[in-house]
């Protein structure tokens, strides 16, 4: 799956999760900052690694979510995660 892919995925993810703030998630890119951008709070975090985990059929590490600045961090994540499958 190709960066670009991931990354509308994830949007979908977010979208699902705060539709309120939908505008600043369509344009979102992975320079994106995750908490002070879009306003995700820990509990939002912790929401977004568990859907990743269904969506994307990888195991993430415990508490791996407190260190997703960007969305590119997370993209790296994903990644690395269906690269070990």
């Amino acid at each position: 799956m190709k960066r670009n892919e991931i990354l509308e995925k994830l949007k979908e993810i977010l979208l699902a999760a705060d539709n309120i703030k939908k505008e600043s998630i369509l344009c979102a890119d992975e320079n994106t900052k995750l908490a002070s951008e879009l306003g995700l709070s820990s509990f939002m975090m912790l929401f977004l690694a568990i859907a990743i985990e269904e969506t994307f059929k990888i195991k993430l590490e415990k508490n791996c979510y407190k260190d997703f600045v960007s969305i590119g961090n997370v993209i790296d994540y994903i990644e690395k995660g269906m690269e070990n499958k």
